[in-house]
């Protein structure tokens, strides 16, 4: 028995050692296929990105682009130094957080709190969809000027993108500079003592917090712990980031693009990160910068969609008026 029992142990390990040396023949093939490839067509690729970088470079002038970056790159100066600016401007002293405008003006508007009803209907599937537009928010300006960069005539609307994008994010942190404004999750979960003095509030992941505990690992904790502006709920730069890929050149579709921004709204609520006016504040604040674009000056013009949905509109208007 203890022989047939050996000669079953070699056997197994036998085939798991041929499996192993399988695989291995296939990865070793695999890699070298993949650099006999790439030898072939090195040349090829180096020549297609040189002709590409050289036609961007004649329909988008590192000038403009740089122009056209500016705003966004004032943004991001501030938000990193966000504590910073406002210790040294004296702010941090003078303009505290408020703790009780943005329940004010919830309820006036809505006569209830959505993000609390919401809420109520807490689930992992609701998290995970919940999770997806809150992930694709960091990437999102990135992946959209990818996207213009495909295929030449979206190329044209890149500048106004990073113009509009840019002023829309100054604008929104200025705003949260001046007059920070406490989320539903700090409002919700706070504490203080007898004497008004802050004890203790969650954790700024919110409603992510179920979901970092369901898979195990810290994602949304890692994130929100990092960010230097906790007190910035109004208006959602979260919401107005779609709303500034609806005004420009929405992909897949103008009917996604809504869907999209109603998406993450939705789940700046069911998160329990904003207030509904907030994700209002930041549609508004979207169609203030792009209409101003539009209207008052940008050193960048192109026919977006939306520009022209306000030319078919202004001459359907004109038509019916003769």
């Amino acid at each position: 028995m203890a022989t047939d029992y050996l000669l079953r142990d070699h056997q197994r390990d036998g085939k798991a050692q041929q499996i192993i040396d399988s695989w291995n023949n296939f990865a070793r093939n695999l890699k070298n296929a993949a650099n006999l490839y790439y030898t072939e067509k090195k040349d090829e690729y180096y020549s297609f990105a040189h002709d590409y970088l050289q036609k961007l470079r004649r329909k988008l002038p590192l000038k403009r682009v740089v122009l056209a970056f500016m705003p966004f790159l004032c943004y991001l100066v501030v938000y990193s130094n966000y504590n910073r600016i406002r210790q040294m401007t004296g702010l941090e002293e003078t303009r505290k957080p408020s703790v009780t405008f943005l329940p004010w003006l919830e309820y006036f508007v809505f006569r209830c709190y959505p993000h609390r009803l919401l809420s109520k209907f807490a689930s992992p599937i609701l998290d995970f969809l919940a999770a997806i537009p809150y992930l694709i928010h960091f990437p999102l300006p990135f992946l959209f000027a990818v996207y213009l960069l495909t295929k030449d005539e979206r190329q044209k609307s890149l500048l106004p993108f990073l113009w509009c994008a840019g002023w829309v994010n100054l604008v929104a942190v200025f705003i949260q500079f001046v007059c920070p404004t406490a989320p539903p999750w700090f409002v919700d979960s706070v504490v203080y003592d007898h004497n008004g003095k802050f004890l203790q509030s969650g954790f700024n992941e919110a409603g992510f917090a179920r979901l970092d505990a369901l898979i195990g690992h810290s994602i949304f904790h890692g994130i929100y712990s990092k960010s230097p502006l906790k007190f910035g709920a109004f208006p959602s730069l979260h919401v107005a980031w779609p709303a500034i890929i609806l005004v420009n050149e929405p992909w897949i579709g103008k009917r996604f693009a809504w869907f999209h921004v109603i998406w993450i709204a939705w789940a700046a609520l069911y998160s329990n990160h904003h207030y509904g006016v907030d994700a209002l504040g930041g549609i508004i604040l979207v169609f203030i910068v792009n209409f101003s674009m539009i209207k008052i000056w940008s050193p960048f013009h192109s026919a977006t969609r939306f520009q022209r949905w306000l030319c078919e509109s202004r001459t359907k208007s004109s038509i019916s008026n003769v």
